[in-house]
């Protein structure tokens, strides 16, 4: 159906919270939006049902630090005049941050000076060495064309000033000033930003993205496209077309991910993998690519790893697009058959591989591509655990039964209630041992992992963490009788929480809780009532037979009738993608209502 805008808004405040393409802002009476923001690098918005909307955005996030607040390894651009002895003249007085975007490292000539001696106007981008004793001391590439000069100390004037500016949203932290926001509220109570200025301070800046690391780390590479050659690394070997700085960038995520498998795992790849990596198929000599269902694969912007083995020797040759996240896919099935000697059967190889597309080093929230996640949330009715794990090999499918797959295996390796059998397994079925199996493994808990796993269907978005939204099976639940009373500690970091008290049906509780808890990294404190839309309050949900009941508010102080008998457990009002910045836990007692003499 059509999206239609309610309400035009205008709202200025700071960020609580910033998570993918969503902005929360609080305004100056503590009012907390929550703001969808289209990407400047995606042609539409996904809305908090699962819509995908276009709706460019103009961003701005600005910021202003102190000279002393560099850090070593950033790239910087500045103004100065400079000879070709590599001898600087004057200060420097204004300063600029460079993100990965933007021109690589080296020397622009802005007013010629003429001889080896005499000094000449230039534009100059660099990468910190460090700051001391009012100068700059900065790396030059080797060959910049100017000067054989490798480092350069320039003097700093005393109110030089570092300038900062993205179209980024990632780049704003909590706590940094949202001078204008215009946005549109929509019918679906969707607020969208269409106008977005952000103003930070060197602590409320947030850390660049994995990429946008990379894209600085390989600046100095040209990122002019090349013809096929061969770009090599530890574990891998490949013929490509693309740029320097994209091969550079490629073989870097790959060996980021042979050491996170491998330290999952307890185990290194045999060999290399080896095949073709391919942006322009044009420009290919004829011959060089003999796989026709490779060539296919590449036509249709996808890849393929042929994996084959003679004895104990394996080998792994890709045939690959040059997208990023099909290549890691792929070169996750080829570390698997090097380790392993197969991949194992379909559902654990597409899942294993959709996760080694998204995999982070030390990051455990989800990162994946939020036309999954929409299609996840979206199907009805759910594909149920035994329809994925289908034993053996079988047609790969659609993109929407790698979906299925990686849900399934990203909730086993990430749920502590199910993780620690999860890498046994796989290893054993990619070693095709005799009598392992997905039913033998977790059949004893299959009624458990089913209500989990639909819990995560529901949940899950990007920022979502498994591990803290674990469900706690283990804490026993026992009536409350007479005067007993129960005292439980609630985490605003987790999920459900087992409170022990089973309820009876009809039966009247009291509950009282003390302590304040935050919901933002750099946010204010809430007690257990939360804020005035409900987020940081503390609720209850009531378990029996692995069915919920509907969440219901407690606060500081509540008296509730059970509408039926089950297990109580509590937690902190927040977006389930939120979670990982909440701090603090309150104390909650709990008893049954004293009868009136």
């Amino acid at each position: 159906s059509q999206l239609v805008v309610q309400e035009t808004l205008s709202i200025s405040g700071t960020v609580e919270s910033v998570s993918g393409n969503v902005l929360v802002v609080k305004d100056e009476k503590g009012k907390a939006y929550t703001v969808h923001v289209q990407p400047k690098n995606k042609n539409s918005v996904r809305l908090a049902g699962g819509q995908f909307l276009r709706s460019p955005a103009e961003i701005q996030v600005t910021g202003s630090y102190a000279v002393d607040d560099l850090k070593t390894g950033q790239n910087i651009r500045f103004q100065c005049d400079l000879n070709r002895l590599g001898r600087t003249k004057g200060e420097v007085s204004e300063i600029t941050l460079v993100t990965g975007n933007d021109e690589a490292n080296g020397i622009t000539i802005i007013e010629e000076g003429g001889k080896s001696g005499v000094h000449s106007k230039c534009a100059i981008v660099a990468e910190l060495n460090r700051v001391t004793n009012g100068r700059l001391v900065v790396r030059l590439p080797p060959n910049n064309g100017f000067t054989r000069k490798s480092t350069l100390s320039i003097p700093v004037a005393e109110d030089a000033r570092v300038g900062f500016k993205s179209n980024d949203i990632a780049r704003a932290g909590a706590g940094a000033v949202v001078k204008k926001l215009n946005a549109v509220l929509l019918d679906t109570g969707d607020i969208v930003a269409k106008t977005l200025h952000i103003e930070v301070s060197n602590r409320t800046t947030a850390r660049e993205s994995v990429d946008d690391s990379l894209l600085a780390k390989y600046r100095h590479l040209s990122d002019e496209p090349q013809k096929p050659r061969l770009i090599r690394s530890q574990h891998y070997a490949f013929m490509t077309d693309v740029s320097d700085r994209q091969a550079s960038i490629i073989l870097d995520k790959l060996e980021t991910m042979v050491v996170i498998l491998s330290k999952y795992f307890g185990q290194t790849p045999s060999g290399i993998v080896e095949g073709f990596i391919v942006r322009d198929l044009s420009g290919w000599p004829d011959g060089l690519l003999k796989e026709p269902a490779g060539i296919a694969k590449i036509q249709n912007d996808a890849g393929i790893c042929f994996n084959s083995s003679l004895g104990n020797r394996h080998r792994s040759v890709l045939y690959s697009c040059d997208d990023h996240g099909v290549i890691q896919h792929e070169c996750t099935h080829g570390f698997c058959h090097l380790a392993f000697g197969s991949t194992g059967p379909t559902w654990l190889a597409e899942g294993l591989a959709e996760m080694g597309q998204y995999w982070k080093y030390d990051k455990k929230a989800l990162d994946i591509n939020p036309r999954v996640i929409s299609y996840l949330q979206a199907s009805q009715p759910k594909r149920k655990l035994l329809d994925i794990a289908v034993p053996g090999r079988v047609d790969p499918g659609t993109w929407q039964d790698y979906a299925w797959r990686w849900a399934l295996c990203h909730l086993l390796a990430n749920n502590p209630n199910y993780a620690d059998r999860f890498k046994p397994l796989a290893i054993a079925l990619m070693k095709k041992q005799a009598g392992a199996t997905f039913e033998v493994v977790y059949g004893p808990t299959s009624q458990q992992l089913a209500f989990e796993y639909d819990l995560f269907l529901d949940q899950l978005d990007n920022g979502y963490r498994a591990d803290l939204c674990a469900w706690q099976w283990n804490r026993k639940f026992s009536p409350l009788a007479g005067k007993r009373r129960t005292q439980v500690q609630v985490s605003a970091l987790l999920g459900w929480q087992a409170t022990g008290v089973l309820l009876e049906a009809g039966a009247s509780y009291d509950a009282a809780a003390v302590g304040n808890w935050k919901i933002a990294k750099d946010g204010g404190e809430y007690d257990a009532d939360g804020d005035n839309a409900g987020r940081g309050q503390l609720v209850a949900v009531i378990l029996k037979n692995f069915k919920l009941s509907d969440p219901f508010p407690i606060g500081k102080l509540k008296s509730f009738v059970s509408p039926t008998q089950g297990q109580l457990f509590l937690r902190c009002q927040d977006d389930w993608n939120k979670l990982a910045d909440n701090a603090g836990e309150l104390t909650v007692h709990i008893r049954r209502t004293p009868q009136a003499r």
